[in-house]
């Protein structure tokens, strides 16, 4: 486990938040009143929003810019199983200890083993949960391994199920919304219709508001939040929306340009806001997502990461995290991230041998490309080479086409090809690539004898994965970060939260009042790896969460021995979450 934490708002630079300020909520003049404000609204922050509405609350949604987050520009995929109603309509067997028993290889000590029993036990309610909130899954299920389907399929392997078959019985568990588009792997296609749905649940949308500042009151309680807001309708906002638009749409196109127009965005906050207060009863949700894109942070906690591509949008700054910080709270895990290595489709490459420039296999690759990538980064200097023979060079080229791959990731898996280095020998191969020529000759040697039954590959694929590599000329695809296709990385790490209630805790391991944090912003089951969908699935876990305990709280007297205590014990039974005494 990380040991990289942060207690003090001088520990997360670079994320544009004020110390907690103490004020008396009963004197101090508030904007408007809530029982449950919820600042961010990607997965976790609709989640909880709307979690809290269905519970009878007056809820807000703070947002800085106009709802989405990252969620609006993933691929919309939803990790769940053990029994799902999709799973159940497309035939497909799963039950949750056979989902335990794979996702405890991927979550390890993220959280406790109760948490992620409950987290699995409650997945197949969790999911038609987002159904009865107008997301919605009428594809088929793509029986293949790939990074992403083709459209038309709305359940596949999103993970490492199938290779790793030897723990669990392999079962597709990628939720994956309609509404992305044929040729795109990337859009609102799930946190749109639940957007939709807290809004006509009554939620108020605050948009293009960015928090900087909690509010307490003197015993520690939160009690509300301080934003700079700009004018609704105004010429500010309209070039607002315009210019974070275009940035987290060039963010992944062309970083430096996604730069400059987040500096616009930022001089308009700065120029064009007014202060606004917001009080909440019940408490305050943190939904703001990671830090990916707080250049100081990542320089700090994930230097192992800095040629990757940063994949987010302008709000993942870690405000969130620097938020709870400043009234008390612990983040943690921060030198945790995911690099994304994709090498499906075509699905001939996982049949080849992937080596550093050592001539050094380090990994099954079969693995999912998080995996593969995040190990990549970690150990390997982001060295990533394909060797293939002829025959599997061209089979890649012929089994390469829309019929299994969507636009996009035709596109890259085209250009990565169109890239590829040739020689006759593997010597000559080593020699342009410029890779150990004797450990590679080693290296394939091994390869060989697993691919053709002789001995058990020590990465742990299986035969029927493997390409025997014989026949030159023989070909080389470095798709290593900086090269060929993109590797993009996003964080893991979060608040330190007490795991039955999402409530943020101090450093004591005591509950902090009124405030709360769920999906990136916190730390929950897809804090140790990733695999396709389980970050949103863990929004919608603990954003349910938070938005839950977060109501129960507006319902307890603002008079009572508890409602405002810091940390006690009382308020700790209230909210079901044990303390440290």
């Amino acid at each position: 486990m990380s040991d990289s934490i942060a207690t003090r708002l001088s520990d997360l630079p670079g994320t544009d938040v004020e110390p907690a300020l103490v004020v008396n909520e009963n004197t101090t003049q508030w904007h408007d009143f809530f029982d449950v404000v919820v600042v961010g609204l990607g997965a976790a922050g609709v989640s909880a929003a709307i979690e809290a509405a269905d519970r009878g609350m007056k809820v807000a949604f703070v947002d800085r810019f106009t709802g989405g987050g990252t969620t609006a520009r993933s691929g919309s995929v939803l990790y769940a199983g053990g029994g799902t109603s999709l799973q159940k309509k497309l035939g497909v067997e799963d039950d949750p200890d056979n989902m335990f028993r794979y996702l405890q290889h991927e979550v390890q000590d993220a959280v406790k083993p109760e948490t992620l029993r409950k987290f699995y036990e409650d997945s197949p309610a969790n999911f038609d949960w987002v159904t009865a909130n107008g997301v919605r899954y009428s594809g088929k299920l793509f029986a293949k391994k790939t990074s992403y389907p083709v459209h038309g399929n709305s359940l596949y392997y999103s993970g490492n199920e199938i290779a790793q078959a030897a723990s669990a019985k392999p079962a597709p568990r990628g939720h994956l919304a309609d509404g992305i588009k044929r040729f795109t792997a990337f859009g609102p296609a799930f946190v749109g219709p639940l957007i939709k749905s807290a809004l006509k649940k009554g939620v108020f949308a605050i948009t293009q508001t960015k928090v900087r500042r909690l509010l307490v009151n003197d015993k520690g309680a939160v009690v509300g939040v301080e934003a700079q807001q700009i004018k609704a309708n105004s010429w500010a906002g309209l070039q607002h929306l315009i210019w974070s638009t275009l940035a987290n749409y060039m963010q992944i196109y062309y970083a430096p340009a996604a730069k400059g127009l987040r500096v616009k965005v930022e001089a308009l906050e700065r120029r064009h806001s007014r202060t606004v207060r917001y009080r909440a009863k019940g408490g305050v949700v943190l939904a703001t997502g990671g830090f990916i894109l707080n250049k100081d942070m990542t320089e700090k906690f994930l230097p192992k990461y800095r040629r990757a591509m940063r994949l987010g949008t302008t709000g993942d700054t870690g405000s969130g995290f620097a938020l709870g910080v400043s009234a008390g709270g612990v983040a943690e895990r921060l030198d945790i991230a995911t690099a994304w290595r994709f090498i499906n489709p075509p699905a001939d490459f996982p049949r080849a041998a992937l080596v550093n420039t050592k001539g050094e296999r380090y990994i099954n690759e079969t693995l999912y490309g998080a995996t593969i990538g995040t190990k990549m980064m970690e150990e390997h200097n982001g060295e990533c080479i394909l060797i293939l023979d002829d025959a599997l060079f061209k089979s890649a080229v012929a089994n390469l086409n829309l019929d299994n791959a969507r636009f996009v990731t035709w596109l890259q898996a085209k250009g990565a090809l169109r890239m590829a280095k040739h020689a006759n020998t593997l010597d000559e191969l080593a020699a342009r690539c410029k890779i150990d020529p004797v450990q590679l000759k080693k290296t394939i040697e091994e390869y060989n004898k697993a691919a053709r039954g002789e001995i058990t590959d020590l990465l742990g694929k299986k035969q029927e994965d493997m390409h025997e590599l014989k026949q030159g000329p023989f070909h080389a695809i470095n798709m290593s970060v900086g090269k060929g296709d993109i590797t993009s990385v996003i964080t893991l790490g979060g608040l330190r939260v007490c795991e039955q209630t999402g409530a943020v805790l101090n450093q004591d391991n005591k509950l902090i009042p009124g405030l709360f944090a769920a999906g990136r912003t916190a730390i929950g089951v897809a804090s140790n790896a990733y695999v396709s969908g389980l970050s949103i699935a863990d929004g919608v876990f603990s954003g349910r969460r938070a938005g839950r305990f977060a109501a129960l709280r507006a319902t307890v007297p603002e008079d009572s021995a508890h409602a405002h205590s810091s940390g006690t014990m009382a308020e700790a039974r209230a909210a079901g979450c044990p303390v440290a005494h």
